[in-house]
């Protein structure tokens, strides 16, 4: 019995060694030590680090001008200040730990539900800072008005509040969401209000249409009437209450507006002679920043046509048929962004080199590929910038121009190639992004804000086209497209015109302006419309004698790549010219002489003088807990009462955490206390945690016996207990987002309790005539010092329900010392590989032992709790009992072997994660060297085959598997269940 109990506190080590083989994860690394300090205004406090101060100043002002919009427009007020946390560029804010998981490029800010934390980089210019920010300070407003009203943002669908965040901050329809609702309608495809929470209709783009829907059929104050609506139904119920009309009218009606507000041309000639060469029934719905090489036959663009990650194709310019992949992020590490949103990239005169701007190391690089071979030849990282954009290259091939961000602002530079120096080609808070090197090599060409926005008002304007003399910074404003945004400038290969992008009517096209006359010609006649990802993307390229052109098409849901040559000749391209006088140039002021205007009679922009500054305090706060409990009961040990509850504790910038669970109940037994602190502020990663855990283990009550005298019946019970301490450490170091190194150490003791308890009944009537219980120490105290460190590597991409793509290693030593001494060895590889997609082949070879005088040791529990988990067919009960003897190995070589394939787009054109499905057949195999004499001192190998399906819901795997074992002891085909992701 004794053994028994110990055995079952020994267990901990055991445990954590088998734990230790399964725990995988990439890395969020903190690359950048930000030391943050806090701006306080009317309203915010918003917390930044020293490198982005001058851009936070503008920021603070903007939130206080949406403050005072929002509270009107949203009626309602913070009852609290309202936290902001400002990070200057999206390289930095991915590092943030108030988000837990990974932030992907298109993240272009969060609002967390628990605090309220506003929490956005700054985007590439300020007015698109202004937005996100609105967008964001609309969640933060939301959150505040459902609180008061006994509701949580949670309870909502995307469409609901994502929606009416892009309407309130935007107006109204801007024009990437009328493309999405042009392209709807040209396709047939206008959702109802009561699908828009399917995945497949985008909450931003669909929700923004509807909330502009409702405020211009039923009145602006339908917004803040929803948020305090008293309906406790769904959202489209609590529409259909505002409004009066039924979901299905109200869809109804919310159609015939779209249709109203967007009608949608027929296909003309010139959209007709453009060709697409990469489309949807290529693999991927996101085909975007197409860059043509100088002569025209090749192209390179990004695609995520792989359906896990967006990758860089080489592509044969007239057909898209895919000649190599220069750069695949699923598996290859070094690469942890390719700035797919911003950037695209760009070719070397001579039409052998491709640059691409990327995030490496957390560190903005720009990277040199040989097209032909696809390796890197160099790569440069752009020291004093955040992240870099849109790489050109000079005529000559020694320099590369980009736009990048530093401080929160974006500006132009360049890099020589040969000195590796990087210079400033503009330093000022205008938005300056996408740069294009003239044939001549003497001006650069980019698209700016600085001729429509103000610094000193913060209001910002549409983007125009200007250039700007390499050696002077001289800049000129050039003719644009009225009403409309002009972007994306590409030069002719003559350097007498300009191709770009520009959206009249809210629709994007190309447009070329002849350079010695400012007169503007029409040149493509997209439907659509030409755009990449978001309206402000890379999405043309132009090259070749023919200044043949290449740019993404928004079509049927999905980015497409099309290519047309331009005909200078034909009329019927051009439309009546725009002829503008070019403006006089204008020289760039430095930046210190920037300076902020005061407030302007009349202007709802708070003055930086009002704002005070101090240092961040890491002061730890509650953050959430867990729904205090309460339970009782009894049994043959007695009754018992028990209450607990968990609580967690952070500081706003979630680098530090306190968690906390505790339980009382009417014994001193009863007491659990657990508590752990994360230190997640440096590159380290750290954390220690104690425990005080009692367990009940076991009960024995003796028999009834008889005094000499016959004058009393007596029983003695025993009541075994263990009382569990323990102290632990752990330490991480990623060496990137693939690879860390874990340390651990900890020490714990268990005590061993005897509860005896001697009770007197009387032999007539048996009435309980006394009851005395005495403790005494049932086993020696055990101690168990632990010590572990692991080597970690993973570049797995999951799939619907494991790993698809990629692979993971953990090579790990655990000693242990004191009441029993071993160590415990792990060696684990898995790999996953795609040979005919989406088929995915797993392999996974496991060797885990122990090593030591205590490996051995009966007490310990097995290094696998199921060997279902290993070799599947294999059970703990039932007619495959026999497989026991196999738990107690102190040795086990585990290897597996799985196809694994996505249902059912394996066997229909569908998207390959539409449902969370995965099928499998699989082999498996394990030897186990035993401890069990009864179960012989050889190793023993089990072995089966089979098949079986993978199903989430609810956020869980649960796998069904048939299986053929192979085992003598066996009984042939048996059918098992799981709970488990695959390996």
């Amino acid at each position: 019995m004794l053994r028994r109990i110990v055995g079952l506190a020994l267990c901990v080590s055991a445990v954590a060694a088998t734990a230790a083989a399964q725990s995988f994860g990439r890395n969020k690394v903190h690359y950048d030590d930000l030391d943050f300090r806090v701006l306080e205004t009317a309203h915010f406090d918003i917390h930044y680090y020293s490198a982005e101060h001058d851009a936070v100043v503008d920021a603070a002002r903007l939130a206080e001008r949406w403050y005072e919009r929002l509270s009107v427009t949203l009626d309602d007020r913070f009852d609290t200040r309202q936290p902001i946390v400002l990070y200057a560029s999206h390289a930095q804010f991915a590092q943030t730990n108030i988000v837990p998981g990974f932030l992907s490029d298109g993240v272009g800010g969060v609002t967390d539900q628990e605090r309220g934390r506003v929490v956005l980089p700054f985007a590439a210019g300020l007015g698109e800072t202004d937005h996100v920010l609105g967008h964001e300070l609309v969640h933060a407003f939301q959150r505040d008005i459902l609180r008061k009203h006994g509701r949580l943002m949670s309870s909502l669908p995307l469409w609901f509040v994502e929606g009416m965040a892009e309407y309130v901050s935007i107006g109204g329809l801007d024009a990437n969401t009328t493309m999405w609702l042009r392209d709807a309608v040209a396709s047939d495809r206008l959702p109802r209000i009561d699908q828009l929470e399917d995945p497949q209709w985008f909450p931003y783009r669909f929700g923004q249409a509807l909330w502009a829907f409702l405020a211009d059929r039923y009145g602006a104050a339908i917004v803040k009437n929803s948020l305090s609506s008293k309906s406790r139904g769904s959202a489209a119920q609590r529409l259909a209450a505002l409004t009066g009309q039924s979901t299905a009218a109200l869809s109804e009606e919310w159609h015939a507006w779209i249709r109203e507000r967007v009608p949608v041309e027929g296909e003309s000639d010139e959209t007709a002679a453009s060709k697409a060469i990469v489309t949807r029934a290529d693999g991927g719905q996101l085909n975007v920043g197409p860059a043509l090489s100088p002569d025209g036959t090749s192209i390179v663009f990004l695609s995520e046509k792989d359906q896990y990650s967006i990758d860089v194709f080489l592509a044969d310019a007239s057909t898209g048929v895919i000649s190599r992949k220069l750069v695949e992020t699923a598996e290859d590490p070094h690469f942890e962004s390719l700035q797919f949103i911003e950037s695209a990239g760009g070719w070397d005169p001579a039409g052998r080199r491709v640059a691409l701007a990327a995030l490496a190391g957390g560190a903005p690089v720009l990277s040199i590929f040989d097209a032909r071979s696809g390796k890197i030849e160099r790569e440069f990282p752009i020291h004093g910038t955040d992240q870099v954009f849109g790489p050109t290259w000079s005529p000559d091939g020694r320099r590369l121009a980009f736009s990048a961000m530093a401080g929160g602002y974006s500006d132009l530079y360049f890099l020589d190639l040969e000195s590796g120096r990087v210079q400033a080609l503009t330093r000022d808070r205008f938005a300056d992004v996408q740069p294009a090197w003239s044939p001549d090599g003497r001006t650069i060409a980019f698209a700016t804000d600085r001729f429509t926005s103000s610094a000193d008002t913060l209001s910002f304007g549409r983007f125009r086209l200007a250039t700007i003399d390499v050696d002077t910074a001289v800049v000129h404003e050039l003719p644009a497209v009225p009403g409309a945004k002009n972007i994306d400038p590409h030069w002719s290969h003559d350097g007498s015109s300009l191709f770009f992008v520009a959206d009249p009517a809210d629709v994007s096209n190309v447009y070329r302006l002849e350079l010695a006359t400012g007169d503007l010609f029409k040149v493509t006649s997209e439907s659509i419309g030409v755009s990449g990802v978001t309206a402000l993307s890379p999405s043309l390229s132009v090259a070749g004698a023919d200044d043949r052109l290449a740019y993404s098409v928004y079509k049927k849901g999905a980015f497409e790549i099309h290519t047309r040559a331009v005909d200078h000749r034909a009329p019927r391209m051009a439309f009546a010219p725009l002829r503008l006088a070019p403006p006089a140039p204008v020289r760039l002021a430095p930046l210190a002489s920037v300076r902020l205007a005061p407030l302007a009679q009349g202007e709802a922009l708070a003055a930086a003088s009002s704002f005070t500054d101090r240092p961040y305090r890491a002061a730890l706060s509650l953050d959430r807990y867990v729904q205090p409990y309460l339970s009782a009961g009894g049994g043959s040990t007695g009754g018992f009462i028990r209450g607990g509850v968990g609580l967690s504790f952070g500081d706003m910038l979630g680098d530090r955490q306190l968690d906390l669970a505790v339980q009382a109940g009417a014994h001193v037994e009863d007491f659990i206390l657990q508590a752990g602190y994360t230190n997640l502020r440096s590159r380290w990663n750290w954390g220690i945690s104690g425990a005080q855990v009692p367990w009940l283990t076991g009960s024995a009550p003796g028999p009834l016996e008889t005094s000499a005298d016959g004058s009393t019946l007596s029983r003695t019970a025993d009541v075994y207990r263990q009382l569990h301490r323990e102290i632990s450490g752990v330490a991480m170091y990623p060496f990137s987002a693939v690879k860390r190194l874990e340390l651990s150490t900890g020490v714990q003791s268990i005590a061993f309790d005897r509860e005896s308890t001697l009770s007197l009944y009387s032999p007539a009537t048996g009435r309980l005539l006394n009851q005395t219980t005495g403790m005494s120490p049932a086993a020696p105290t055990a101690t168990l010092f632990e010590t572990g460190a692991a080597l970690v590597y993973d570049t797995s991409v999951f799939g619907a329900a494991s790993p698809v793509l990629g692979q993971r290693y953990r090579l790990s030593v655990a000693p242990t010392f004191g009441s029993v001494q071993f160590t415990t060895l792990t060696a684990d590889y898995r790999r996953y590989f795609m040979p005919v997609r989406p088929f995915t082949i797993a392999m996974r070879v496991m060797d885990i032992g122990r090593a030591g005088g205590g490996s051995d040791d009966p007490r310990l529990l097995p290094l696998a709790w199921s060997l279902r988990d290993l070799v599947r067919g294999y059970g703990d009960t039932g007619p495959d009992a026999s497989a026991l003897p196999y738990l107690t190995a102190t040795n086990m070589l585990v290897g597996n072997l799985e196809m694994r394939f996505p249902v059912p787009a394996a066997f229909v054109h569908r998207r390959w994660s539409a449902l969370p499905i995965e099928g499998l057949i699989f082999a498996d195999a394990g030897r186990f060297s035993m401890r069990d004499v009864a179960a012989g001192s050889a190793p023993r190998t089990l072995s089966s085959a089979g098949t079986g399906v993978r199903i989430v819901a609810a956020g869980v795997v649960f796998e069904l598997d048939a299986a053929r074992t192979f085992d003598p002891l066996s009984h042939g085909w048996t059918f098992s269940f799981n709970f488990r992701p695959g390996f």
